[in-house]
């Protein structure tokens, strides 16, 4: 009886021990795709205030982990205007610009 008493305990500290998937071990991709024209042919993206980079065409940023993302892109050429998005990630995502 013990035998079978002692398995049991190990084997419900085995199932304690076993990793759990969270949102927090997960990762996301953001695609960033630029479709404006002129001044905003090109732009500067800053995620979270943070430079990520000109994108021009199409870009993705992967590797994310889930949260509040503040988006930013500014046209390099002069006259470009900025475009804003706040962003919950909690899948991946496609951020268009100029539709």
């Amino acid at each position: 009886m013990s035998r079978a008493l002692a398995l049991c305990l190990g084997l419900a500290l085995l199932a304690a021990c076993a990793p759990t998937q969270t949102t927090a071990g997960r990762r996301y991709t953001l695609i960033v795709q630029n479709q404006c024209k002129g001044s905003n042919e090109a732009v500067y993206l800053y995620v979270n205030g943070q430079y990520w980079g000109v994108v021009q065409g199409s870009r993705a940023i992967q590797d994310l982990a889930p949260g509040n993302y503040s988006l930013r892109a500014v046209g390099t050429q002069p006259g470009g205007l900025p475009l804003t998005r706040q962003l919950q990630l909690d899948r991946d995502q496609v951020w268009t610009l100029c539709p």
